[in-house]
């Protein structure tokens, strides 16, 4: 018949149905999640795959992070080796600054500094595990080179900083400037200098340069050019005056015109000497010169004045006594040294908290991704216990269902006419 015939057909069609969401729910509780197709949930399906982008960005934030913060690591380590350097550097600056030290000593406290250095420069140089430099801010290559004139920077003055999501940004490393310093402020500098210090000709020069009543003054003329000038203190029985004296050959009026304009405040008048090339220094009492500093151009490298203690015939009584420069002065580079062990400190204190707040976005992240694998959990995983009432509900209603229709299709024309 045709009404048994659609009977059994949509019979078979609602068992199959059933068993496509048993054999569904079967697979659900097999791995533990819901069905992933979109069409079983558009609304679930949207929100899963937005929580999943932003688990994404998060984890891409957390591999940039960890790789910062290796990297800053690397720095603070860096800086620690820097700074034991720096107090070795101050230890050699406040052994020179010893006048009863041999010339042997001055020689291996020499080599020392000059071993100190190199490794100061490899520190310098130091790169991160991806081959990156440390302090050259955020130019390629080394940060440092030595050449003939001394250390330089090659870097850019700019701090490295990565992006942790659409408006974290943070710094992961210190431009070479600011960590060793520039110019003449520099770690570099410093060192240079002291070498310079434990050289000849400065090892002979003296802070400071004294003579009684008479004395000759002479600058070398093969330093500086037109206009150049070194400033020193000199200091007389009535006081002491700064002077601009004028460098270069032709200067000596010059010179002269700058000590007798002093001569109020110090008591020393000058004279041009015979020779035409010293000048004769002439008080009642003592002469002292000290704190040369320049020329313009830059500091000088070697002393530029020597004084010596004349008779009131003019004879020499001793060999002149050369100036040493301001720069090069044993306190001076002990002042120095003590500052840059101070200012490491200070740089080792900003890598430090580069560290402190990258953790901090670290671990924020971290939270942020316990939460949303929460939330993607709540959305993907299966409610075992729903799962399996359902289930057993369908098996049930499936197993009735069966009972049903073959109690129904057994039956014939013949049974309902009795």
């Amino acid at each position: 018949m045709i009404t048994d015939a659609l009977f059994t057909q949509q019979a078979i069609h609602g068992f199959g149905r059933q068993d496509r969401e048993i054999a569904d729910l079967q697979e659900q509780l097999s791995s533990g999640l819901r069905d992933p197709r979109v069409s079983a949930d558009p609304a679930r399906a949207m929100e899963l795959a937005a929580l999943r982008d932003l688990q994404s960005d998060l984890a891409t934030q957390t591999v940039i992070g960890r790789a910062a913060a290796d990297r800053l690591a690397l720095a603070d380590a860096t800086l620690n080796e820097v700074s034991d350097g720096v107090r070795e550097l101050y230890t050699i600056s406040l052994q020179a600054a010893n006048d009863t030290l041999t010339r042997e000593a001055h020689a291996a406290l020499r080599v020392q500094a000059e071993t100190l250095r190199n490794t100061l420069l490899a520190n310098a140089n130091a790169t991160d595990p991806q081959g990156r430099p440390l302090f050259s801010g955020t130019a390629p290559g080394p940060a440092f080179v030595l050449g003939p004139d001394g250390v330089s920077y090659q870097g850019d003055t700019a701090a490295t900083v990565v992006q942790m999501g659409g408006h974290a940004k943070l710094t992961t490393a210190l431009p070479g400037t600011r960590v060793f310093g520039e110019g003449q402020d520099s770690t570099f500098a410093l060192l240079d200098d002291l070498v310079r210090s434990l050289s000849e000709p400065v090892l002979s020069a003296r802070d400071t340069v004294k003579a009684l009543s008479f004395a000759r003054l002479e600058l070398a003329d093969s330093v500086g050019g037109p206009g150049d000038t070194i400033s020193i203190t000199l200091e007389g029985p009535q006081g002491r005056a700064d002077i601009s004296l004028t460098l270069g050959a032709g200067g000596q009026a010059a010179q002269i015109a700058a000590i007798n304009a002093a001569s109020a405040t110090t008591g020393v008048q000058a004279q041009a000497m015979a020779d035409g090339v010293g000048i004769r220094l002439v008080t009642a009492g003592n002469i002292t010169l000290s704190n040369q500093t320049g020329p313009a151009e830059g500091l000088a490298r070697r002393p530029l004045l020597t004084l010596a203690q004349l008779t009131d015939a003019d004879q020499t009584v001793h060999a002149p006594a050369a100036l040493r420069p301001a720069h090069l002065a044993s306190g001076t580079l002990v002042g120095r040294a003590s500052g840059a062990i101070e200012h490491l400190a200070e740089m080792r204190a900003a890598v430090g908290a580069m560290g402190k707040a990258l953790d901090s976005r670290i671990e924020r992240i971290a939270d942020t991704r316990l939460t949303l694998d929460k939330a993607i959990s709540r959305l993907q995983d299966v409610n075992v216990a729903e799962a399996i009432t359902r289930l057993q509900t369908l098996l049930l209603n499936q197993q009735a269902a069966q009972q049903s229709f073959v109690k129904i299709t057994a039956r014939s024309l013949f049974d309902y006419l009795r």
